[in-house]
């Protein structure tokens, strides 16, 4: 693993910032468009994002979650414990931050694809996302120092 792992990370950290930017766009700087254009451009504006983003952001989410998977595995488990250090301890919450944002991106795409309906977490789901996407970025800077 540790002659594969800076290519691991790169691929991971590219992913993050697809996602976490493409979040931010959609809760910052996209609810604009319609204040300044009207309702009927940001429809299609939002159609079209949205097509692109649902092609994209599945990818970007299951390589985080693979390449993720890969890396915690040089800082967890068998022999090195999983509770032993602080870096240990806020990889694991890291982990369960992502395991949450997994969760609601599964629930989300399997409203749209399976059951072909609107998601009951539509609305706040990427909000969410990316406040606990921010959190996982923050303790990704702290685990190596505290």
């Amino acid at each position: 693993m540790q002659t594969i792992y800076p290519f691991v990370l790169t691929i991971h950290l590219i992913c993050a910032i697809i996602f976490l930017g493409y979040l931010f766009f959609d809760v910052f700087i996209f609810p604009n468009i319609e204040k300044k254009f009207g309702i009927k451009i940001a429809k299609k504006a939002g159609n079209a994002i949205g097509e692109r983003g649902t092609k994209i952001m599945p990818i970007c989410v299951l390589l985080l979650i693979l390449t993720g998977g890969m890396m915690i595995s040089s800082y967890i488990g068998k022999d090195m414990g999983y509770f032993n250090s602080n870096l240990q301890k806020f990889l694991i919450l890291k982990v369960i931050f992502a395991l949450g944002i997994f969760i609601m991106v599964f629930i989300s795409l399997s409203y749209k694809f399976i059951l072909k309906k609107p998601s009951p977490i539509g609305k706040i789901i990427h909000p969410v996302a990316l406040l606990l996407g921010f959190f996982i970025v923050v303790l990704a800077k702290m685990m190596f120092y505290a």
